[in-house]
């Protein structure tokens, strides 16, 4: 449910913009408005403006801008219905869902018993009968810091010790069973899911504890790794581990390193890459991608070679293309995986392997190649066609045509008139295997990362500083709306984003709702919301309002009919009864020019 089922307009009259702000840009008071260092771009002169009234702000930079909830996304990276729910849990908005109050309540309550159970475990790593997990802990090389950082625990033996630790606390066994802590047995009853484990708290984005990861003690004891199931709060698709702890960082590095284990990540966060997060036995999911997506342009793949993680990830390439996202891959020794280099070799070994990271195609391309140096040259041909299978799934482009010459020159090295036919082939051969692959749908404009710039408003043509003076004024002025903007349509605008302001502007008016800014800004996308924030920024008639609204509407109205005039007279028609209807329509066109010129010459006077 968009908003996350609350009361989003509630949420925008108890919401302080410039207390939400005010953390993260020093603001100064300009007349009503306050301004400020954009703290979305670099600037020296600053250009971003609140306009605490109107219950906006924009950036004249960047183009940035919306409402509360907008910069609550761009500022914390996370989606619209996250947002919302930050907002709402900081000014005690509640549910708005008829049954909604009773589902926070579910869920509140599911967290809070997350929250419990992992302070038991917290309590159990530091019992006698845990002295064999704190020293495997110890010989991977975690030190007390880093358990309480990580907030890792044990789970003891026995099958109720924490069935039994949450009913006093009063939690029933079905709570825990819904929370993924305990299962059901066959006869009835209950008993604890982890047992005997060293336990791993899985946090969301917010820092909250969702579920657990186990680490078997004993080898007798599948599986070595044991995750909390699917609950209402965990769905292991949509969380990386370490998130909440990485996600500034990644901000500063400008990339996430994804490696594939809890032990990994925390190992990674100690040596100081705090932008390293974990997938948990799954491969990256487009929830995935979109978290990083929405944080950094960059990722690192440090993962085990031969791992299903990082097969899953090559054949999932298509997400990080379709989310414009640069990948490249750590070549990390035979074997080892990044905790180990880091606690054998130290720190710098790890960064420079990091830093040696190549692109993700060429880093299959070389594997693919290495796989054909010992073989016989037929064998050596169709390792050489799965190397042009793998180029195909590249866009058309630079990056594919930049391959192809690479791709070439390895096979066929220091041999010029080779090299140049294996291209030509290569090409040909990839270029028709594309074809026949379908190709996934784009992310649209409309869903930027950071504020997308539009069109500054130097740079905007004569005729839409009419449009969006229109409909500045429109928003301005929302009790007059229905009166003026019903002869228009939205091919008379020409900015994208004014048409969807004014396409949002008659909805309201068609349903009979108040035309409001907020009203219009809760059914626009994130770039358009920028945009509309822009319009709210220009200063507005207060008299002679509708006077304004009037002469706006004819001049748009004039060019639509000029154009339709223009196309009229170019259109190409028989003699006859066509000749005699294009004659009418001409003087049609032109007798209502006439009147709207008249209007608005005896207006200009």
């Amino acid at each position: 449910m968009p908003g996350g089922g609350y009361d989003l307009d509630e949420i925008r009259r108890r919401a302080d913009l410039v207390e939400i702000i005010s953390p993260h840009v020093a603001l100064r008071k300009a007349g009503r408005r306050l301004g400020g260092l954009c703290p979305f771009h670099q600037e020296r002169t600053p250009s971003f403006t609140v306009d605490p009234e109107k219950g906006v702000w924009h950036c004249f930079g960047c183009k940035a801008g919306g409402d509360v909830f907008t910069f609550v996304e761009m500022m914390e990276k996370v989606t619209f219905a996250e947002a919302a729910e930050l907002l709402a849990r900081r000014y005690g908005v509640q549910p708005r869902a008829p049954d909604g109050g009773a589902r926070q309540h579910h869920r509140e309550r599911l967290l809070a018993l997350h929250e419990q159970a992992a302070e038991f475990y917290q309590e159990w790593l530091g019992q006698q009968s845990a002295r064999s997990a704190r020293a495997y802990l110890k010989q991977r090389g975690l030190g007390e810091q880093a358990l309480r950082d990580f907030g890792l625990g044990y789970a003891p033996e026995g099958w109720d010790a924490l069935l039994n630790a949450m009913a006093r606390r009063g939690y029933s066994a079905q709570e825990l069973a819904t929370a993924g802590l305990a299962i059901a047995r066959d006869d009835g009853g209950h008993y604890d899911r982890f047992r005997e484990r060293i336990i791993f708290p899985i946090r969301d984005a917010s820092g909250r504890v969702i579920a657990f990861g186990g680490r078997a003690m004993r080898d007798d004891q599948p599986p070595k790794y044991l995750n909390s199931p699917e609950t209402p709060l965990f769905q292991k698709g949509r969380v990386l581990y370490a998130f909440d702890r990485a996600r500034k960082a990644m901000d500063a590095a400008e990339r996430a390193i994804i490696v594939e284990g809890y032990l990994d990540a925390i190992a990674c966060h100690e040596a100081g890459f705090i932008e390293t997060v974990a997938t948990m036995g799954t491969a990256l999911t487009q929830d995935h991608v979109e978290m990083l997506r929405r944080r950094v342009s960059h990722l690192v793949l440090s993962f085990d070679a031969d791992s299903a993680g990082m097969a899953a990830a090559l054949r999932g390439r298509e997400l990080f293309q379709n989310a414009e996202l640069t990948v490249r891959v750590v070549t990390l020794p035979e074997k080892t995986d990044p905790d180990e280099l880091i606690h054998a070799q130290g720190r710098e070994a790890f960064g420079a392997l990091v830093e040696a990271a190549v692109p993700m195609v060429e880093w299959e391309l070389s594997r693919i190649l290495a796989r054909g140096r010992n073989l016989e040259e037929g064998e050596r041909v169709e390792v050489f066609r799965e190397a042009v299978v793998a180029l195909a799934r590249v866009p058309p482009g630079v990056e594919r045509e930049y391959y192809t010459r690479w791709l070439a020159q390895a096979w066929a090295p220091g041999d010029a008139g080779h090299t140049a036919s294996m291209e030509a082939a290569i090409r040909e051969e990839s270029g028709r295997l594309a074809t026949r692959r379908q190709t996934g749908d784009r992310r649209t404009a409309d869903v930027p990362l950071r504020g997308t710039a539009h069109t500054s408003d130097s740079a905007r043509r004569p005729v839409d500083h009419v449009e969006a003076g229109l409909l500045a004024t429109f928003l301005g002025h929302g009790e007059l709306v229905a009166e003026y903007l019903r002869p228009l349509e939205p091919e008379d605008f020409t900015e994208e984003g004014d048409r969807s302001v004014f396409v949002a502007l008659r909805g309201l008016v068609e349903r009979g709702e108040p035309v409001t800014s907020q009203a219009v800004m809760s059914v626009l996308g994130p770039a358009t919301r920028a945009h509309l924030a822009q319009l709210l920024m220009q200063e507005t008639p207060t008299e002679r309002v509708q006077e304004t609204m009037e002469r706006g509407v004819n001049r748009l109205i004039e060019r639509r009919l000029s154009q339709r005039y223009q196309r009229l007279l170019r259109r190409e028609v028989g003699p006859g009864a066509e000749q005699e209807a294009l004659q009418r329509e001409l003087k049609e066109c032109a007798e209502q020019l006439t009147r709207l010129l008249g209007q608005r010459v005896v207006g200009e006077k």
